[in-house]
């Protein structure tokens, strides 16, 4: 992850001449990246509801759904507090 973004910050950098130029670029952009990020966890909301009621009848498949939806809510809570 951190790779990726190291890799991101240089191809901006080479693309619009400087590190402000890039930064200030991308501040432009945060609003529609918000809610692009949005979207997303509200698919994936979806998604999950979604499964969750198909296997209403089958107590083990619920479980293991609920399970993952934990997992999910905790991983979604640390990305979001890490960029506090």
């Amino acid at each position: 992850m951190i790779l990726t973004a190291a890799l991101v910050a240089w191809i901006g950098c080479t693309a619009l001449g400087s590190f402000e130029a890039w930064q200030q670029a991308f501040e432009s952009a945060r609003p529609y990246l918000r809610g692009w990020r949005t979207l997303l966890y509200g698919a994936l909301f979806a998604l999950w509801w979604n499964l969750l009621r198909r296997y209403r009848h089958r107590p083990q498949d619920r479980l293991r759904v609920q399970r993952i939806g934990a997992l999910g809510f905790v991983l979604f809570t640390c990305v979001e507090l890490t960029r506090l």
